[in-house]
C-alpha cells in the first residue's frame, strides 16, 4: 500500500491537479503493475485515503455530458508525505515495491537529501552481507538438522542480489552527486509545481 500511496500522491502532485482516470492513466503509462504491483482499484482507493487523512484536497468538478468528477490537489501535509515516503523506501530494504515507486518519486528530494538516504541504504546492504558472509561461514550454528542443506542457496541468491543493488546504490549516489537529474532544490523541479489555486489569485 506505501509504494501505491507514493505513486499516487507523486502524480497529483506531479500535475498540479488530477482527476482519479488521470492517475490511472499516468501510472499505466509507466507500468507501473509491473514493477510496484499498483492494481487499478487500490489507485482509487488510495486517493480516498489520502483525502480523508488530509493529505489531497478534492474538488467537484462538472463532467463531460456526465457525473461531476473530483479534482484532487495536494496539501502540505501531503507534499511532506511524499518526502518522508521517498527517504523511507531509498532505506528500507527487501521492499521493492517500495524502492521502485521511491525512484520514480526521487526528484521530490533535494539533492543532499536523496544522496544521504542512497548512503544509508548502502550501510544497511553493506551490514546484512556481512552478517549474510558470516552465516554463510558457519550455517549450522542457525540452521536446524532438519532443513536441507540445499535450501543454502536461497542465501546465496540472495547475497547476490544484494550485491548488484548495492552496486547500484553506490552508482546512483555518485551520479547524482555528479549532478544528474533535476532535484527538489533545482530550477523546475517536480517539488516546486505552482499551486494553480494561488495562480488564479
Amino acid at each position: 500500500m506505501s509504494a501505491t500511496k507514493l505513486l499516487v500522491l507523486g502524480i497529483v502532485h506531479i500535475s498540479g491537479g488530477a482527476h482519479g482516470y488521470q492517475v490511472r492513466s499516468e501510472l499505466q503509462s509507466w507500468r507501473a503493475e509491473t514493477w510496484a504491483k499498483i492494481k487499478p482499484g487500490s489507485i482509487y482507493h488510495a486517493l480516498k485515503k489520502a483525502a480523508a487523512d488530509g493529505l489531497l484536497t478534492e474538488h467537484a468538478e462538472p463532467g463531460n455530458s456526465g457525473p461531476e468528477r473530483v479534482l484532487y490537489r495536494t496539501t502540505a501535509r501531503g507534499r511532506d508525505e511524499i518526502v518522508e515516503l521517498v527517504r523511507d523506501g531509498l532505506q528500507r530494504t527487501h521492499d521493492p515495491d517500495m524502492l521502485n515507486a521511491s525512484i520514480a518519486m526521487l526528484p521530490m528530494l533535494t539533492r543532499s537529501d536523496a544522496i544521504a538516504h542512497v548512503g544509508e541504504r548502502v550501510a544497511h546492504l553493506e551490514a546484512e552481507l556481512v552478517v549474510r558472509a558470516e552465516w554463510q561461514e558457519h550455517p549450522d550454528r542457525d540452521i536446524p538438522e532438519h532443513i536441507p542443506e540445499h535450501v543454502r542457496e536461497q542465501a546465496e541468491l540472495w547475497a547476490g542480489h544484494a550485491r548488484t543493488e548495492l552496486e547500484w546504490a553506490k552508482s546512483l549516489s555518485k551520479r547524482l552527486s555528479e549532478g544528474a537529474y533535476t532535484m527538489a532544490d533545482d530550477p523546475g523541479s517536480w517539488r516546486t509545481v505552482p499551486d494553480p489555486l494561488k495562480m488564479h489569485l
